[in-house]
């Protein structure tokens, strides 16, 4: 059956033909990354034992590292409690220093103030500042430096350890299906696995006839993505090793 299974998902793929622009499919951003790794995880799990882990790669891309519409984040939080929402849901749930959850809204049943966000000067005199929850809401420009310093609400809860520990949504999700999630280094293309890959294949395209309409230039965009088979992706890998391999000799200078 598990071989059964494999041979059905081979005419599945992860890749996906994407058409920018406003009047087409609009412009490729973190959820539709979000989207497509799903898939790709999918795949793998259909065609691997639920033992295997696979780890994902990425550009360092700014696009790639935003956070989930939910993550914990001091940004333009309210001071006083009120009617808001960082993005089109609520804050999730943060961690008080006792590991308890700690809900960032009251409840839709309080009697004064059913569902607001309770505010950073609420959130912090339940996480035992209180003296610092009277401080003001943020410094001037937010130029706060110091991560000991306790100058202003936002500083403070900025460097809580449930703030700092929040991840990007690509990690949540990938690690969310016990799988890894990784960046490649920036500005390096010799050390990118994805720009190696992406290199070659704009080089089989710029090699083909020019196209005279869209069908043909989607038929030449998927060659020149299969154009870069398993074995060239392999060798990629393998070049970028010996470029990272690091000297064992004691006498080095590095």
């Amino acid at each position: 059956m598990r071989k059964k299974a494999y041979y059905l998902c081979r005419s599945q793929e992860a890749r996906i033909i994407f058409k920018a622009g406003k009047s087409h499919d609009g412009y490729f951003d973190c959820a539709h990354l979000c989207a497509q790794t799903e898939q790709a995880i999918e795949l793998f799990e259909d065609n691997f034992t639920s033992t295997a882990v696979a780890a994902f790669g990425f550009d360092n891309a700014p696009g790639h590292q935003k956070r989930a519409e939910d993550a914990l984040s001091a940004q333009n939080m309210p001071k006083f409690p009120k009617l808001w929402k960082p993005g089109k849901c609520k804050m999730c749930n943060g961690v008080l220093p006792n590991g308890e959850p700690q809900d960032f809204y009251y409840a839709d049943n309080h009697p004064t103030m059913p569902g607001l966000f309770k505010g950073m000067k609420a959130i912090l005199e339940e996480r035992g500042f209180k003296e610092e929850a009277n401080l003001r809401a943020e410094c001037p420009a937010f130029t706060c430096q110091d991560p000991r310093a306790s100058c202003c609400c936002r500083w403070i809860l900025f460097n809580q350890p449930d703030f700092i520990a929040q991840k990007l949504a690509l990690f949540e999700l990938v690690e969310s299906h016990g799988h890894i999630a990784f960046f490649y280094p920036k500005f390096h293309c010799e050390l990118n696995f994805i720009e190696q890959s992406w290199g070659a294949a704009k080089y089989h395209y710029h090699r083909l006839p020019l196209t005279h309409n869209e069908a043909q230039m989607e038929r030449n965009v998927r060659a020149s993505l299969d154009a870069v088979d398993l074995l060239k992706m392999r060798r990629y890998v393998y070049f970028i090793q010996l470029r990272t391999v690091v000297p064992t000799n004691s006498n080095s200078d590095l």
